[in-house]
């Protein structure tokens, strides 16, 4: 019997694209808050402006299409697998539901104005009022995803090898946790919606200016959500 007409080999066909696209999408996420970024922090005005105009859209389009594949693939892995799997993977892909939002509603639209004003900058012209403004926007949000990327692959992995059994209250707690962190990192994009401003203000960057700040934080984090869907299950 073929690979394809099994649903064992079509799932085995899923995760080896989910696993692909994860790298790829994951593996952009890193260059940019671990190695591009940092890097603009010390180039000269000429050298981060080429860099915008031709090596961040490309760098960009493997981001955000890695982003597609890894929920596409994923969607599909749940399809097949159906109800009744652990918790820890529902935690991994709600994380990495609300990274994708945030790569396709967030950085990228902010990232392209960000383009754009290098290019006008390049030809001669002013750089766009609002391109500073789209560049925190996206960073913040950015910064929010590798913290999220940390405790997501953790509980990806748990998955298989340290599964917990669903429970309501742990995983609705971990939810919130997890919420309250995507609130403030993308609240500078959603600040002008009407029930956001009866919220408290939030957006800060915080530790999350540093790599050690990311790091720290998302392992921090993981600790937090591993420990409320441990003790609670106990």
């Amino acid at each position: 019997m073929g690979i394809l007409t099994t649903s064992i080999g079509l799932e085995m066909l899923l995760r080896w694209g989910h696993f692909m696209g994860g790298i790829v999408w994951i593996g952009m996420l890193y260059y940019f808050n671990f190695v591009q970024t940092e890097y603009f922090k010390e180039a000269d005005a000429f050298a981060k402006t080429d860099a915008l105009q031709k090596l961040a859209p490309r760098a960009l389009w493997w981001f955000r299409w890695g982003a597609v594949v890894t929920l596409v693939t994923g969607l599909g892995i749940f399809a097949l697998r159906g109800a009744g799997m652990s918790m820890d993977i529902y935690l991994g892909a709600l994380i990495a539901i609300i990274m994708f939002t945030n790569v396709w509603l967030i950085i990228w639209p902010n990232q392209q104005i960000v383009i754009a004003s290098a290019t006008q900058v390049a030809n001669g012209g002013d750089a766009l009022p609002e391109a500073a403004a789209a560049l925190a926007t996206a960073g913040l949000a950015s910064r929010t995803n590798a913290l999220f990327s940390i405790p997501m692959l953790f509980f990806m992995g748990a998955s298989a090898h340290y599964p917990h059994p669903f429970h309501p209250f742990a995983f609705i707690l971990a939810v919130l946790v997890v919420l309250v962190l995507e609130y403030n990192g993308a609240y500078p994009a959603i600040k002008h919606i009407e029930q956001v401003k009866k919220l408290p203000p939030a957006g800060k960057m915080g530790p999350y200016t540093s790599i050690k700040g990311v790091i720290h934080c998302g392992l921090g984090l993981t600790v937090v959500l591993f420990l409320i869907l441990d003790l609670l299950n106990a």
